[in-house]
């Protein structure tokens, strides 16, 4: 490499580390709507972000829904003051669950190892990729796949773990559709090792599906986590005549999209995109889902998320239930039951719409409504609301290991009642 361009790399990278987003102050607070008053005025607030009246300094990290449910906002410094007083005018209390952002981020940091693999840390993009090709050399269940690519051309890698064999469904597995969710991946990660690895457990779920695991879905967006602002949560594809960049590929699908819990803004966290399947990342997992032989040929898709300690199931985009909604629901409960087993951890089960908010466009309900999966689920992680987002890397273990019980006794489940 000549001199001129190592000068010009270093340049670059220096520049980039100088503009990494950082969080210095901001706080994540949390509201306890009482009435549907005070819904209205949180939408109100939410509505203002859209419209940019409050230039990027609140981020709703759980959005108003219903009555008695937590509503978290994360607030810069200049504006905790103004907003904690105009709530208390209102009558609504505040209270703080994370007093300062950056400070999470600067202990998470220090724990991060960008080369090297480990199952009980958070791994690069690249270094997960390398995980995949390395465990399908290593094991003979295990087999590298892709569905696709990102926007920026990254490759969307899987592993398909099976014993081979005929007649079985498959269980599709994604994490990282929302990129600051870490311990999705994480979380994903460990589940794909226990199955790998064997043992009494995982050979009887391999002698009755055929596992496709996707650590990352949205691998610009968990990149960009990386190297430029821990928080994002979009794709990185650029939106037309906006500076704002992105789409939120859980409000991307063809279900509902457009509708509640979703914002045709495109600087809105929760942008829905130009159009149903605009995003790239969000048509492959469509195709490969459809490739397989859509609710024909896959028993049970899991698309995991944090935080807030759920286990969801359809619809988010309305209230109404969906036919198969009570065996969903016995579905979901076993998973939990099964998790709390493992360390006590509390999981609420129930519809997307009632259970956290409404959110319309998003993963599970398309693969229950369009592609017929009639066991379709979106379970929210660890934890809830202490954290949020940066769950510190000591709680990836236990979570892969309630998780792991979670999808035996889904999977068993589900064996019974297709």
């Amino acid at each position: 490499m000549s001199t001129g361009r190592w000068l010009l790399l270093l340049f670059c990278t220096t520049l980039s580390l100088a503009e990494k987003v950082r969080y210095d102050g901001h706080q994540v607070l949390r509201v306890i709507p009482k009435t549907h008053h005070e819904i209205s005025i949180l939408g109100n607030l939410m509505s203002n972000l859209e419209n940019s009246k409050f230039d990027g300094q609140l981020s709703f990290w759980r959005e108003p829904s219903n009555v008695t449910k937590p509503v978290d906002i994360m607030i810069s410094p200049s504006y905790v003051k103004k907003i904690t007083t105009y709530l208390a005018h209102k009558g609504i209390h505040t209270k703080v669950m994370i007093k300062n952002v950056q400070e999470l981020i600067n202990e998470e940091q220090k724990g991060l190892n960008s080369s090297t693999f480990a199952y009980n840390a958070y791994n690069t993009y690249e270094t997960i990729q390398e995980w995949i090709t390395e465990t399908a050399a290593v094991y003979d269940t295990a087999t590298e796949g892709s569905i696709g690519k990102s926007y920026e051309e990254r490759n969307i890698g899987y592993l398909k773990i099976s014993t081979g064999g005929t007649n079985k469904k498959a269980v599709v597995i994604h994490g990282g559709i929302h990129a600051a969710e870490w311990i999705s991946p994480a979380t994903v990660l460990y589940l794909a090792k226990y199955l790998v690895e064997g043992g009494t457990d995982a050979k009887d779920l391999l002698n009755k599906f055929d596992f496709y695991v996707i650590p990352v879905l949205n691998g610009d967006g968990y990149s960009f986590t990386w190297t430029d602002n821990r928080l994002w949560r979009k794709t990185r594809k650029p939106n037309e005549g906006s500076p704002c960049m992105g789409t939120d590929p859980n409000r991307n699908f063809a279900t509902g999209w457009g509708g509640i819990g979703s914002s045709n803004e495109p600087c809105s966290d929760f942008y829905h995109g130009t159009k149903a399947f605009s995003e790239p990342e969000v048509a492959a997992i469509r195709d490969f889902v459809s490739s397989l032989g859509g609710g024909d040929g896959v028993a049970l898709y899991i698309d995991y998320h944090s935080y807030s300690q759920l286990w969801l199931m359809p619809y988010g985009y309305t209230n109404e239930k969906p036919a198969d909604y009570d065996t969903q629901l016995a579905g979901g409960k076993a998973a939990c039951d099964a998790l709390k087993k493992v360390h006590g951890t509390q999981y609420v089960y129930g519809n997307i719409y009632d259970t956290i908010y409404p959110a319309s466009g998003g993963s599970c309900d398309y693969m229950y409504a369009k592609q017929g999966v009639q066991f379709s689920y979106s379970p929210e992680g660890r934890d809830t609301g202490t954290y949020g987002f940066i769950l510190p890397a000591k709680y990836i273990q236990p979570s892969g290991e309630e998780n792991w019980a979670a999808l035996k006794a889904i999977c068993d489940f589900v064996d019974t009642n297709i």
